[in-house]
């Protein structure tokens, strides 16, 4: 929250700076005190334009920063479905007996635009392809529970001398 509202502060001051520049430059740009000769009078609306122009960058530039800090904070959103999503499926291998002490690790993407699938990749090594099986199954069931759109990539690998070290 603070983070959020320390940038939401800094992005604020950027602009009224940027205002504060365009207002100065502005005032440069503005025609001189001393007139022309009166042969050519002045123009009516000579600074309008200015002031509309710094008035649509103004209006951009928020515009800007409003989308980059929306875009943020989705990523922080999809991230931390990401982290849950890991840490139940995690948690569901550490409970199964017969995986105890494999060396699993599920690692968890979820993509921030909505409607792609989130991904777990599964690695580690297992002693024989029925216990891969049960591993796999084991992280489909738990996953689908949690969000029905997970994609399992199975990097596991069947090392058959694991099974006399145990």
């Amino acid at each position: 929250m603070n983070s959020t509202r320390g940038r939401f502060t800094c992005a604020l001051l950027a602009v009224i700076g940027m205002t504060i520049g365009a207002a100065r430059a502005w005032a440069q740009a503005s025609p001189s005190p001393v007139m022309p000769p009166a042969t050519t009078p002045p123009p009516a609306d000579a600074g309008s334009g200015t002031a509309i122009a710094a008035v649509v960058v103004v209006v951009g530039l928020l515009v800007i920063i409003g989308v980059a800090v929306k875009l943020f904070d989705l990523r922080r959103k999809r991230e931390s479905e990401a982290v849950q999503l890991q840490a139940q499926v995690s948690d569901a291998l550490l409970r199964d007996p017969s995986l105890a002490g494999l060396p699993l690790t599920p690692t968890a993407r979820v993509p921030i635009w909505t409607g792609s699938p989130a991904t777990i990749d599964i690695t580690g090594q297992v002693p024989n392809d029925l216990v891969k099986e049960v591993a796999l199954r084991l992280v489909r069931d738990e996953a689908f529970r949690i969000r029905p759109d997970v994609q399992i990539e199975d990097r596991l690998s069947v090392v058959p001398t694991m099974a006399r070290a145990a």
